[in-house]
């Protein structure tokens, strides 16, 4: 079993085909592995897929698919990580100290929790999955085994 913690400019490439679509989908489509993700994911998701929609990036059908799809997942398939008071301040400091953008320094934040969760309890290393680039960079500083669905 592996576990993974998606921030949503990975994730959103599961519903959506860009390079890096088939190596996120065969990650998330892996009952073997887990997938967290931080709450706030759902509504970058469905933000990021309108803005691709505006856009023309993608059809009225592509954006309604991957709106419903996205939104069964986070109810039933990944384990969503609520956000707290804690992990809000963790978020500031990481902002402060990586120059994070603050989306990202939740994101980054949610997964150092969730890290520290893991390790302890399934004894596996989490790894973060992101298409940001300063994210990773972040996240390596911090520890993590980063993968970018850019590079796959």
């Amino acid at each position: 079993m592996a576990a993974y913690f998606f921030d949503s400019s990975a994730l959103v490439k599961s519903y959506i085909v860009e390079t890096g679509t088939a190596w996120t989908r065969s990650i998330v489509n892996d009952e073997e592995n887990v997938v967290h993700v931080a709450s706030l994911t759902r509504v970058e998701i469905i933000s990021a897929l309108t803005r691709r929609f505006r856009r023309g990036d993608i059809t009225q059908a592509e954006f309604d698919t991957g709106c419903h799809e996205s939104q069964l997942d986070m109810a039933n398939q990944f384990e969503v990580v609520r956000l707290t008071d804690r992990m809000l301040e963790e978020a500031a400091t990481l902002a402060r100290t990586r120059g994070l953008r603050a989306y990202d320094a939740v994101q980054l934040a949610a997964a150092l929790d969730t890290s520290r969760i893991v390790s302890q309890v399934e004894s596996t290393e989490l790894i973060l999955v992101s298409a940001d680039v300063e994210l990773n960079a972040a996240a390596a500083a911090e520890g993590f085994q980063v993968e970018d669905p850019n590079n796959h």
